[in-house]
C-alpha cells in the first residue's frame, strides 16, 4: 500500500486539518462538560412545576384553615 495516494500527513495534529479537528473537538468537549456538570445541577423548575407547587401550598393552607376555624 502506497501512502502517497492517501496523504495522511495533513490529518496529523501538526497538519492543517488535524489541528482544526483537535480544536473543534476541544470546544465540543468543553461545551458538553458545561452542559453535563453545570447546567444539569441548576434547579430550574418549569412553569407547570411552579404552578403545581403554588396549588399545593394553597390546598395546604385551606386544610389548615379547616382544622382551625375562626369563630366570631
Amino acid at each position: 500500500m502506497d501512502n502517497g495516494l492517501f496523504r495522511l500527513d495533513y490529518l496529523s495534529p501538526t497538519g492543517f486539518i488535524g489541528f482544526w479537528v483537535l480544536f473543534i473537538g476541544l470546544i465540543f468537549t468543553g461545551i458538553m462538560f458545561y452542559f453535563v456538570f453545570f447546567r444539569l445541577n441548576e434547579d430550574n423548575d418549569s412553569y407547570k412545576d411552579r404552578k403545581r407547587e403554588k396549588l399545593e401550598i394553597e390546598r395546604q393552607k385551606e386544610r389548615i384553615a379547616k382544622l382551625y376555624p375562626k369563630e366570631n
